[in-house]
């Protein structure tokens, strides 16, 4: 399942694209679970790794509001600004969604997708580095919230929350990299091709 290393820059059809399935992934976000029963999503062995993965997705945005929900609270019993603490969160749960939404177009619809700002880049072998990078987060983020446990409720609440959080990712990242064994297993990538602004190829892919 070889595909070329393909580079976006100020690519508008690929961000039409991903506006495009805001709908669609606002469904799952509405109905988790249905790909995966909850009981299943746990297993080292799943029929769809595609599936898995949109589902601890879906997981992940529901426990960022979760975590956010906490931090506001704790921020506000801390003294905050009542407004400034609800803009936070506003803002907190926007990003939650995000971030959610790209890393399954990124991963699921793409096949493997690293954007930064105005350019992308689109090939299998970027599964491996999401799937690093997450395995990477989720044990880093576990050890960092063990140490912020504290005497009081919300000195353990928070930081248990924030475990839970990391665990997920640390499943996603397992996803991806049984994602990145699918397709071939591939570090570097047959050919390299890129596009410009309407999806048009301005560089022909050529053999690496």
């Amino acid at each position: 399942m070889s595909a070329p290393f393909v580079f976006h820059c100020l690519n508008v059809k690929l961000a039409d694209e991903w506006l495009k399935t805001c709908n669609e992934y606002l469904g799952y976000v509405r109905r988790p679970f249905k790909s995966v029963p909850a009981s299943k999503l746990w297993k080292c062995h799943q029929s769809n790794w595609a599936d898995a993965y949109k589902e601890w997705g879906v997981l992940q945005f529901y426990m960022g509001v979760v975590t956010a929900i906490i931090m506001g609270v704790i921020l506000t019993l801390d003294g905050d600004n009542v407004v400034g603490v609800g803009i936070e969160l506003v803002a907190r749960i926007v990003v939650c969604y995000i971030l959610a939404h790209l890393s399954w177009f990124a991963v699921v619809r793409k096949n493997g997708c690293f954007c930064c700002v105005i350019a992308c880049c689109e090939c299998p072998p970027l599964l491996l580095l999401w799937g690093m990078l997450n395995l990477v987060w989720g044990v880093l983020g576990v050890v960092d919230s063990l140490n912020k446990l504290g005497g009081c409720i919300f000195c353990i609440v928070g930081p248990i929350a924030s475990v839970i959080y990391c665990i997920i990712l640390f499943y996603m990242g397992v996803c991806c990299l049984k994602l990145w064994v699918k397709h071939g297993s591939e570090i570097i990538p047959p050919a390299i091709e890129a596009k410009g602004t309407d999806g048009e190829t301005v560089g022909a892919a050529q053999a690496v």
